[in-house]
């Protein structure tokens, strides 16, 4: 394994989407207590590693099932082009998760034994969104399955890794993360509508087509970025989370022209500097207040 193969295998461009809960989770830990910030960088460290093993695992089994081709978008294709061998993938697939699991015994022991029961069925459904007969990536279910997990539960998990609890501000917050993550998926499906069909996957940018794919794509979008606005005017977010409105301009040029292609960088994009503006407005009110 090459560091060149193993930052392909890593897939770059979706590490954002595990870096933002656990900023926001912590942000939201500010309101309530003291953030421990050495376990905040353990969850950090977790997080990124979850995502790696989950990237890896998804370039293993599509490969198995003949899925990925040379040339196809998305994948880091050192299989297909016979850099890596397949087992090779699954070994460090496997060795990534049992790293994160390791340290998610770390948080374990100091915020408690539920927090290992979660890593291990986040393991499990990350496996599952690759692996098996039917994997969740290939059904209409991957949006709820990301906006749940990826969204919902890192955001709380990472506000229990930092101060030991947990608020309505950080569920609060961490709808907008998840809505913002499964939008990248939408944007990911959207573009690979037609190879997915060929490959006889029904995702839900498959189920809608993609007119209503793409409103879908700008529900999720513009939703994330008002939701925190409203849930400052309901008192569950400090007023600074309203921050994330600024992003709106962004947001309206999401999906009104040009290739498929542009929608998962845009999308991307908007979920960093969603996850960066929301952390950092709920931090400057924990901060200034």
């Amino acid at each position: 394994m090459t560091l060149r193969a193993l930052w392909r295998l890593s897939r770059p461009h979706t590490l954002s989407a595990a870096i933002v809960p656990v900023l926001v989770g912590a942000a939201a830990a500010g309101l309530s207590g003291t953030v421990s910030f050495p376990l905040s960088l353990d969850m950090l460290a977790i997080s990124l590693l979850l995502q790696i093993a989950t990237n890896m695992a998804n370039e293993y089994f599509d490969f198995r099932r003949g899925v990925d081709h040379a040339g196809l978008t998305g994948i880091a294709g050192v299989i297909v082009s016979g850099e890596l061998q397949e087992k090779t993938v699954l070994r460090y697939a496997l060795s990534t998760f049992a790293l994160a699991f390791i340290l998610g015994c770390v948080l374990g022991y100091f915020r408690g034994l539920m927090l290992v029961s979660l890593g291990l069925l986040s393991i499990a459904i990350a496996l599952l969104y690759s692996a098996g007969p039917k994997p969740i990536a290939a059904t209409p279910y991957g949006e709820l399955t990301v906006f749940l997990l990826m969204g919902v539960l890192e955001t709380l998990v990472s506000e229990v890794a930092a101060s030991g609890r947990l608020s309505v501000a950080g569920l609060a917050a961490s709808f907008s993360v998840g809505l913002l993550v499964a939008a990248i998926l939408t944007a990911n499906n959207l573009r690979d509508r037609e190879s997915d069909q060929e490959r006889g996957r029904r995702t839900l940018a498959i189920v809608l087509g993609e007119a209503r794919g793409l409103s879908l794509l700008r529900a999720e979008i513009f939703l994330a970025l008002l939701w925190p606005a409203a849930a400052a005017l309901l008192r569950l977010l400090p007023w600074t989370a309203a921050l994330t409105l600024a992003l709106l301009p962004l947001a309206a040029g999401v999906g009104r022209s040009g290739p498929l292609r542009r929608l998962l960088p845009q999308t991307s994009r908007l979920h960093l500097l969603n996850g960066a503006v929301l952390a950092g407005g709920i931090a400057l009110y924990a901060l200034v207040r």
